[in-house]
């Protein structure tokens, strides 16, 4: 039986940003997702294109970082593109209201997409971060489409509690 490994891969070129997910994009790689989302705007990138053919699935964290990353980008006349997404992650981001925050793509807008090359971004890390990182998801979520409040108010309760219980070093 196939296993499916679960990598988001990076890189910025002539001022885009490339993303690469393979498996499942879930809440173990969004705060490395955030970071490099938020360093690749500093540095004035103007897109951010997600590459999602092999993209089996994406967690309600991972949609909140990709919504809170258009929205800040969308600050400086930037956009996020998600290209090749499976019916599956459309509907996904339909139910969760976000196809008024990305463009979605059936072929990359540019030439071809990069190589990337390195090491995928980092999964895990500092739980306490998660946690903030997860809670700010899932209000970027709510704040992208005001219904979701429905679906995430008891995550978030949850999460908010877990940060508190959480100790700091």
């Amino acid at each position: 039986m196939d296993t499916v490994v679960d990598k988001v891969e990076v890189g910025i070129r002539d001022q885009v940003a490339y993303v690469r997910v393979q498996g499942r994009g879930t809440f173990k790689v969004g705060p490395s997702l955030k970071q490099f989302g938020a360093s690749a705007i500093e540095q004035g990138c103007s897109r951010i294109v997600v590459e999602m053919k092999d993209c089996v699935g994406m967690d309600s964290t991972f949609m909140g970082i990709l919504a809170g990353l258009s929205t800040v980008i969308r600050k400086t006349d930037g956009e996020v593109i998600l290209f090749d997404l499976s019916e599956k992650n459309l509907f996904l981001l339909k139910m969760l209201g976000l196809l008024h925050l990305v463009r979605v793509d059936t072929s990359l807008p540019d030439a071809s997409f990069p190589v990337l090359s390195g090491d995928p971004l980092a999964t895990g890390g500092d739980k306490r971060q998660m946690t903030q990182d997860m809670i700010t998801a899932h209000e970027d979520l709510i704040d992208a489409f005001p219904d979701n409040i429905v679906k995430f108010k008891d995550v978030l309760a949850y999460l908010k509690e877990d940060l508190k219980r959480t100790v700091v070093p």
